[in-house]
Formats: structure tokens, sequence, C-alpha cells
């Protein structure tokens, strides 16, 4: 282990050349940030170029393989780059060293290293932008679709899938080594911000989980190339053993970008309520139920498939019991607010909208985890609906709300106007809810996900209308939001070193953090806590 040598020169001042060597954390976590918003907007496009075509039924625009090509791309780079990339890679590694009064992170050499296979990945991805290097077989690569060569190239899938396996797994042993050898004096477990302690059980899940997604992957590679017979029935194996590797995993990767967004909510609104956070030991013990629970709930991604009922029996009991920690984690975020002095400015309200989007994404989903419903509506427009009520705008509301709030430490700026970006805010709601909504309504009708088509049914068409419509409406709030935080850089007032008088240790340096992050590495009393608003 390390520490970053102090120079003279911030990070955002420096050249070409020390961005591309760099291994100052702060500098790999806004590379991360930058990627993965670069990548937010091309995964947007996708979903407006399948909205487009599917507003009227009848193909208009797109091809039925293109339009496959669109949907694969539009969950794979959302999930992969965006939920995972932009909480734990940009916000993790910008901010955890801070938060626990650290210079670096334990090993930055490796951090380096997970940045570089991160874009190593990111620039395959971009090659798949071109004709015929599309790959067609969904974000889940299940076979035997996988395997048939309209489906793509699976070669390049796998060795994408590889690429952000080492990533996230050089980062798990970076961070949780960090954690546990590198905070400041005094500042024991009980002490650690929740966003820290949702960046550390995120990635022991990421430890323990990745290895999984890698061997699925890994065996539908050997299937296709060299001639194996794991997933093919006709010679003693089975498509579904592939399903229950992959799901192992992929699942709890759910926990992965929830759980750090909520964190930062609940950051957010015990700093603009000024209010110590509720219940903050039953928060982190609900943060480690989820992750527990997280790795025996696969199942119920199955529920219709020829799995052993008994098995269904038990993880539809377990995915009802995960409800538990999850409702916690919602009512410790409420509950903060009680007697608070609110603040209302953009981060409050893109932090109020994570925590709201839990509701429908939650109510929605409880259905789905009993098995007599879930037959009814699996694979429908509801489960894609709640989908992305419990994902897409969670993880989505919760990092703009961090960027909001920890803008004056990334830039030492300001963002630009507190009414532009608000208005941001409002229209990404309405369009949000207008759009997921919609599914529910479309998947209660019967309309089955991922179809290029459907029959002209007047009850269809109405809801495919205004999920377009919601589309248009959520993609204006964000360029909103881009231009607001564009010009808070540019044109931003000149942010204090802590604008929220928060006490929690990144606010103890200045704004935007030197090098070395400390000019004397931060102590703690007894008395000191991340959300004693009294002591601030």
């Amino acid at each position: 282990m390390r520490e970053a040598i102090p120079t003279g020169v911030p990070y955002f001042g420096a050249s070409l050349k020390e961005w591309i060597f760099t291994t100052d954390h702060k500098k790999i976590g806004i590379l991360y940030l930058v990627t993965s918003i670069l990548f937010f907007v091309v995964g947007g496009l996708f979903a407006l170029g399948m909205r487009l075509e599917l507003t009227n039924p009848g193909l208009q625009f797109w091809s039925p393989e293109f339009y496959n090509y669109l949907l694969t791309g539009h969950g794979a780079i959302m999930l992969l780059w965006w939920a995972i990339g932009a909480p734990t890679g940009g916000f993790g590694n910008f901010l955890l060293p801070l938060m626990i009064g650290a210079r670096d992170v334990a090993f930055p050499r490796l951090n380096a290293l997970s940045w570089w296979a991160y874009f190593g990945a990111s620039v395959l991805v971009l090659i798949t932008l071109i004709p015929g290097n599309h790959i067609k077989m969904m974000w889940t690569g299940y076979p035997p679709y996988a395997l048939n060569n309209d489906a793509g190239n699976l070669a390049l899938y796998v060795f994408i899938i590889h690429l952000l396996g080492v990533s996230s797994i050089a980062g798990a042993v970076n961070f949780l080594t960090t954690v546990i050898r590198m905070r400041a004096k005094g500042l024991s477990y009980w002490k650690l911000p929740i966003f820290v302690h949702s960046i550390i059980t995120a990635n022991v899940i990421q430890i323990l989980g990745v290895p999984s997604l890698a061997g699925a992957v890994t065996m539908d590679l050997f299937d296709k190339y060299l001639g194996t017979a794991f997933f093919d029935p006709a010679r003693g194996g089975d498509p579904l053993l592939y399903q229950h590797v992959f799901w192992f995993y992929s699942h709890p990767a759910v926990y992965v970008m929830l759980l750090p967004p909520v964190a930062i909510a609940g950051e957010v609104i015990s700093a603009m309520a000024k209010n110590r956070f509720f219940g903050y030991k039953a928060y982190v013990i609900a943060q480690w139920g989820v992750v527990v629970l997280g790795f025996i709930v696969w199942t119920h991604h199955m529920f219709v498939t020829a799995t052993a009922d008994w098995l269904k029996i038990i993880q539809s009991i377990t995915t009802m019991m995960i409800t538990v920690p999850v409702g916690i984690i919602v009512l410790a975020s409420t509950l903060t607010l009680f007697k608070g002095a609110l603040k209302f400015n953009t981060a409050t309200w893109f932090a109020l909208g994570t925590i709201f989007m839990i509701l429908p994404g939650g109510l929605t989903g409880i259905p789905n985890g009993m098995l007599g419903i879930d037959y009814g509506l699996s694979d429908s427009y509801w489960i894609a609906g709640h989908f992305h009520f419990v994902l897409a705008m969670i993880i989505t509301f919760g990092i703009f709300a961090g960027l909001y709030y920890w803008f004056p430490k990334f830039t030492g700026r300001l963002a630009y106007s507190d009414g532009l970006g608000s208005l941001g805010f409002f229209v990404m709601f309405m369009g949000a809810m207008l759009i997921f909504g919609m599914q529910l309504i479309a998947g209660l009708h019967g309309m089955p996900r991922r179809y290029v088509d459907y029959p002209p049914i007047p009850e269809l068409i109405t809801a495919h209308h205004w999920m377009t419509v919601g589309a248009f409406i959520f993609a204006l709030g964000v360029l909103i939001t881009f231009i607001n935080l564009i010009l808070g850089m540019v044109k931003g007032e000149k942010a204090d070193a802590n604008p929220w008088g928060s006490p929690s240790l990144e606010w103890w340096t200045a704004s935007p953090p030197a090098p070395h992050n400390f000019d004397k590495l931060p102590e703690v009393d007894e008395e000191w806590h991340p959300y004693n608003y009294k002591k601030a």
C-alpha cells in the first residue's frame, strides 16, 4: 500500500498525460463518472429508438434484428455502465477515501487497472455499433439463442463481460482493503457514513458473485466454439443450468446497483434536513440483510421454467423476506426528515424522488414474488414497468442527487441554477411516471416484453403512444439537468469548502480536494459522528 504523492496541481488542472497515467482515486472516479454518463446517453438513445418503433403496431423504422441490437445494447449499457459504473466506480472511487480520512485507496495501481479494464470493455461496446458486430442476444446471453449465429458475436460479448469482471473484482478488493486498513484514527465501523457501508456491501457481492457470471458466460463460449455440451439437452446438458448460474450473481447485482444510490439519497436527506440519520445502525444491518437474502432469491427470475417446485417455493418465501430489510432502509431514510429543517434544492428533490420510486418499484415487485401471480405476469410489460421503477429510476435519481450534492466537492462550484435543476427533476419525474406507469397497464393487458411488434389492440396502442410521449418528456428533463450541470462547471458560483455544513470527513478538506486529500490526516473523537449536525 502507498499514499498519493503530494503535488501542487489539483486533479482538474492535470495534463492529458497525467490523466492517462494517473493513480489518483479522484481522477479515476471522474473518469468512471464521465464514461458512465456518456454511455447513459448512448443507452438512452437506444431506448428512444425502441420507443419510436413501438409507438404504433407494425414495423416502422427498424428490422427485427436491429431492434434486438437496440434492446441488447440498452439493457447492457444501462445496467453495467450506468447502474454499476457511476455509483460504485465513480462516486465510490472519488468519495470513499475522503469519507474515511485517507489520502488514497490501498492499491492505487490496481485501481488504475480496474479503470483501464472498464475502459477496454467500453471500447469493445462501441465496436458493436459497427454493422456486422451487433450483439443481439439480450444482455443475459441465454442459450440456446446465444449459441445461434443470428444472435451476434458471442466471443465479443464474453470478452466484454470478462473485462468488466476484472474491473469489478479489482475495485472490490481495493475498496474493502482501503476501508479495513486506512480509516482515520478514531473512525470505527459504526461511524462510517451509510454510503461507505453501501460500497462495502456492494463490493462483497461483487467478490462473491462475479465469478459465477464469468463461469456462466464462459460455458456459453465453450458450447459454441469448443463443442462442449453444458447447455445442450440432446447431449446431456441443460439450458436451465445457465439461468441458475447467471442469476446467482445477476440478482444480487441488483443490490450492487441499488444500495449505493439509495445511500446517496440518505446522505443528501440527512444533510439537507440537518438531522442525525434515523436508525443508523438498523439501516447498516438492513444492508447486510439485503446481501444475505439477495443470494437466495435468484429463482424468482425462473418461476415459469421447469425448475423444481420446492426451490420455487423456498425462494418465493425469501423474496418476500427481503422486503423487510428494504423496508427498514426506506423507513430510516424517510424518518430522517422528521422534525428536520429541510432545505429544498435540486439535490433534495432528486433524493426524495429516489426514495419515492422505491414505492411503485417495491409494491409492484411483491406480487411478482408470489408464484401464482407471477405465472400470469412473467415476461409481460408489467415486469418491465416494475424493473424500470425499481432499478432505472431509483438509480438515475440517486446518481443525479449525488451529482448535485457533491458537485462543489467535484468542481469547487455550486450547480448553476436551483430553479433550472429542479425543473429538470420534475420533468424527469413526470416522464418516468408516464412511461413506466403505462408499462404496468400494458402488461395487465397482455403486452409481452422484448417484442418488436404487437397486435393492433386499442388499449395497447394507447399505452404505447403515452409511453413514447413520456420517454421524450424524460429525455427533455435529462437534457435540462445536463445543461445545468455543464453551466455550473463554467459559470457556477464558487463554493465554500463545506457549503452544506456537514460534519462528514469529505468536507474537512478543500473543494475540490488537493491531490493528497488532507494536509493533515483527520482524527475523530468519541462524540463525532458523520450525522451529528449539532456538532457541525
